[in-house]
């Protein structure tokens, strides 16, 4: 009988590469996934907070430019019955929210609580605002009178019922 000698022979690079292969495989794929989650709780964790403020931005300059319109429409029909262009004006507005109208002597202040701004002019005539039923909660339709009597300009808010 003959003896077979074995000899083992080291297992060649390339044949471990194969069979390690997949194992590296998995490896990179949950590296990537982990990378992928990673970035995308950054994305959040950054993004939120900054498109909030934004919103909140673009919310507040909505909010600023309603006011100033609203403000410019008051003092322009007040300019006009001062002037005597008109006896009366009569127009309807939304008023946002925070509103407050008032007058001092024949000054005329229009100001908003939730821009914190406010647009003050002066007239020949003494004004007089009638108290005005704003609700400071809520944006309401309403129909705003100018007119002169005797030497006074009156002002008065009618909510229109929607």
């Amino acid at each position: 009988m003959r003896m077979m000698k074995l000899s083992i022979k080291p297992l060649s690079e390339d044949f471990i590469g194969r069979i390690a292969e997949p194992n590296t495989m998995v490896s990179r794929s949950l590296e990537k996934m982990m990378l992928i989650a990673i970035g995308l709780s950054t994305a959040v964790i950054v993004g939120v907070p900054v498109l909030m403020y934004a919103i909140d931005t673009i919310n507040t300059t909505n909010q600023l430019q309603e006011a100033q319109l609203t403000a410019e429409l008051i003092h322009n029909a007040t300019r006009d019955v001062d002037t005597g262009i008109s006896n009366s004006s009569t127009f309807t507005i939304w008023i946002p929210k925070g509103a407050v109208v008032s007058s001092v002597g024949n000054a005329l202040t229009v100001s908003f609580a939730e821009v914190t701004e406010s647009w003050t002019e002066t007239y020949d005539h003494e004004i007089s605002v009638d108290d005005p039923p704003f609700n400071p909660g809520d944006r309401l339709l309403y129909t705003v009178e100018v007119v002169m009597i005797g030497d006074v300009i009156h002002i008065t808010f009618d909510a229109v019922p929607i």
